[in-house]
């Protein structure tokens, strides 16, 4: 399958790979195991309370709505809130992106669910599936009305795992206005400098220059003869050393 040129607000392009119908079907099941539990246990407590109580006609409704409601807006509210996942995709490894490269807004969101209803819900997904066969970029009408596709995202590298390194105890800061900087900047920094294989070498060399010129900004750092990539390393180690491993 081939892959999404995504031209990034600041101009950056990077190549995303579409999400297959494989795991498009994958996340679609889990989010159907998912949806099945709560309809379960729903159904369980109402049992259960059914045989203690009498249930009036007046509240019926309210049982239907607390059942019905969450299941139909589940993937609405799980791709708004949690940015572009549900459950189902974030087992799987994909999510929902904008083709501008932003994120995408409520609006993006609810034309794809709108849509959903009928291609997916009222046809059992019989027209998604032969859009997404015939599309290629990870879209079904959905996404293509809202401009958005469903893309792999990369594995995740935890901050534990990269933002912190030992360092002799006599080092020596070169930049002390990292402290100016945050725990999640610095990671942010640690996964751009480890996504080499996640991206062609240009994009991920302009994604290193965009990333040195943000934190310049930020910090008011200037430093013309390190190279970008000597210049993230140095931030990051010298982040290390004035503020130490935060247990």
């Amino acid at each position: 399958m081939a892959q999404i040129g995504i031209e990034t607000a600041q101009h950056v392009n990077i190549n995303y790979k579409p999400a297959d119908l494989f795991e498009r079907i994958l996340a679609y099941l889990v989010d159907f195991i998912v949806l099945g539990i709560y309809w379960a246990v729903l159904l369980m407590l109402s049992s259960i309370s059914s045989d203690n109580s009498v249930v009036t006609d007046e509240y019926l409704w309210i049982g239907y709505v607390v059942i019905i409601l969450p299941i139909m807006l589940y993937h609405l509210a799980m791709e708004i809130l949690w940015n572009g996942y549900t459950v189902g995709k974030w087992f799987v490894g994909i999510r929902v992106v904008k083709l501008d490269g932003t994120r995408p807004t409520v609006s993006n969101y609810l034309i794809r669910w709108l849509i959903r209803l009928f291609e997916i819900t009222m046809t059992s997904g019989v027209i998604a599936f032969f859009t997404l066969l015939l599309n290629g970029k990870g879209q079904r009408l959905g996404d293509i009305a809202a401009k958005t596709c469903v893309v792999k995202v990369g594995k995740r590298t935890k901050i534990d795992d990269t933002m912190f390194e030992e360092l002799n105890d006599n080092y020596d800061a070169t930049f002390s206005q990292v402290v100016e900087l945050s725990d999640k900047e610095i990671a942010i920094i640690n996964e751009v400098l480890k996504s080499r294989k996640e991206y062609g070498k240009s994009t991920w060399l302009a994604m290193i220059a965009r990333t040195r010129i943000l934190i310049q900004d930020k910090t008011g750092i200037r430093d013309s003869e390190m190279g970008d990539i000597e210049f993230l390393k140095q931030i990051v180690k010298d982040y290390n050393a004035l503020h130490g491993r935060i247990e």
